[in-house]
């Protein structure tokens, strides 16, 4: 299994990442990337040290990271689970980019692979063979599957100059050509591998488009431009803790005439399967699965903070407090908790992958994004004015000027003034920050608008039961003048 030296070794192969229109050298280095890519170095380091989040390969006894075990179970669904979260717990979920998340994918394609072989038989092969190999090498892939906002009113082939949107520009006998541009890249820069796909719908006539492959993020011709990193506006980890080191790098990845071998191509031309790798395949609820796994801990970490704060001024024991408490961040991170539990345990069992709940997936992703809103609102409420009473910066407290002050005013009933400002700056930078900003705006969209997972849990309901309890009442209902049959 993969250490965290071996995969820094990885990401110095000359891939082209652009910041401020200046090419970075080396990520591992720069001071806006090395801080997050040195938590997913120590989570690395973290599973090939436990044998806890290994399992051993059915097929070839390889022992392998638990993030590419294909469930076949509701208890391999557990066993997945966990491994989300001990993704997860290093950046106290706010990371949702991490490796585990695009394995998911990948797992759930291997298992369905008869949707790719609709295409040919060689698509479904070059599946099945990446994902042996990102397995063996425990490789970190990050995706890019939304198109660029140029005009959502037309589809891919109607946008106003042909790809814009990334497609096939060439048909070659060793693979294919693609130019265009992809986003939202999250993680691109500090990633191995990048799947490049359609999760949007295409039509008819995007057929130069409906493609899905895989490429090394140093492929000639690929380029990616990160978003402003936050890491560049944290002048220390006392004042931002969270924006110095769980930044994921939002990227807009382009396409400048990428050539793909055909080993690396899983659809090609073929709009129903471009669609269906994700609907038919299990993929979409393998990977929100692990979203709200990861979610799940993120909320832990609101729990912890809001206690803290709590504790931190001496009102923790006081009853309307602990109203407050359990009728805030504990009733939200629970009704979480008990929806990804109920997709683990009562999943859809096919002959190759225990798929998740999708009931109980899409109800958590339409509740997710309303109740991270909720969640900040409630912490923000908690604080009150403390966010904004804070001193500048670490630096009050050993300046001779202002040391005996700070000390002093800023201290509360029960901790140091060292103690309650550090919990504060870290409460800020979790709700109103860019970096909080960010992380909101990421869990309201992440996968689709509001309609659109309202919709998803519409399909995914089981609205026969409850017409059966209707149509039975009304069965024993006696009409007007008359005298209803009892029912047997």
């Amino acid at each position: 299994m993969r250490t965290g030296a071996e995969y820094l070794a990885s990401l110095s192969d000359g891939r082209e990442v652009y910041l401020d229109g200046q090419r970075v050298d080396d990520v591992t280095t720069h001071p806006a990337f090395a801080g997050p890519i040195a938590t997913i170095a120590g989570i690395y380091d973290e599973v090939a040290a436990d044998p806890g989040y290994a399992y051993e390969d059915p097929a070839t006894g390889e022992r392998c990271s638990g993030m590419w075990r294909i469930p076949r179970s509701s208890a391999d669904l557990t066993a997945r689970r966990r491994m989300h979260e001990m993704w997860a717990r290093p950046s106290c979920g706010l990371m949702g980019r991490t490796p585990d998340h695009v394995a998911s994918l990948l797992s759930a394609f291997t298992a369905s692979k008869d949707v790719f072989a609709r295409g040919g038989e060689r698509y479904a092969d070059n599946v099945v063979r990446f994902y042996e190999r990102a397995r063996r090498e425990d490789l970190y892939v990050a995706y890019a599957i939304v198109p660029p906002q140029v005009d959502r009113s037309k589809p891919a082939h109607q946008q106003p100059e042909p790809f814009l949107y990334a497609g096939a520009a060439e048909e070659r006998e060793d693979g294919i050509v693609i130019r265009g541009a992809q986003m939202i890249g999250t993680s691109a820069a500090m990633a191995d591998w990048l799947l490049l796909t359609y999760v949007v719908p295409l039509q008819d006539g995007d057929e130069d488009y409906a493609i899905s492959c895989v490429m090394p993020m140093n492929a000639p011709g690929l380029r990616i431009y990160p978003r402003r990193p936050y890491t560049t506006i944290a002048n220390s980890e006392f004042d931002y803790p969270l924006s110095s080191r769980f930044d994921e790098f939002d990227s807009l990845v382009v396409f400048d005439d990428v050539f793909v071998p055909w080993e690396h191509v899983f659809v090609y031309r073929d709009v129903g399967i471009t669609r269906d790798q994700f609907t038919k395949t299990g993929a979409h609820l393998m990977a929100n699965f692990q979203a709200l796994s990861r979610f799940g801990v993120k909320l832990r970490f609101a729990c912890g903070l809001a206690m803290r704060l709590a504790e931190l001024h001496g009102i923790d024991r006081l009853p309307p407090v602990q109203g407050q408490l359990g009728g805030g961040v504990a009733t939200i991170a629970s009704q979480l908790e008990a929806i990804v539990v109920a997709a683990e345990t009562t999943p859809r069992i096919t002959e190759t992958l225990a798929i998740p709940n999708q009931q109980f997936v899409y109800t958590g992703m339409s509740l997710q994004r309303q109740l991270v809103v909720d969640l900040m609102r409630w912490l923000r409420e908690l604080a009150g004015g403390s966010f904004i009473a804070v001193p500048s910066s670490e630096e009050v407290f050993t300046a001779p000027e202002t040391a005996l002050h700070t000390e002093r005013y800023y201290k509360s009933a029960t901790a140091s003034a060292y103690e309650r400002v550090r919990l504060l700056k870290l409460m800020w930078d979790f709700v109103g920050t860019e970096f909080a900003g960010r992380q909101l705006q990421y869990e309201m969209f992440y996968s689709a608008a509001q309609h659109v997972s309202d919709a998803r849990v519409f399909h995914a309901y089981d609205w026969d039961a409850g017409r059966e309890l209707v149509d039975g009442l009304l069965s024993r209902t006696a009409p007007a003048g008359g005298t209803a049959e009892l029912a047997a």
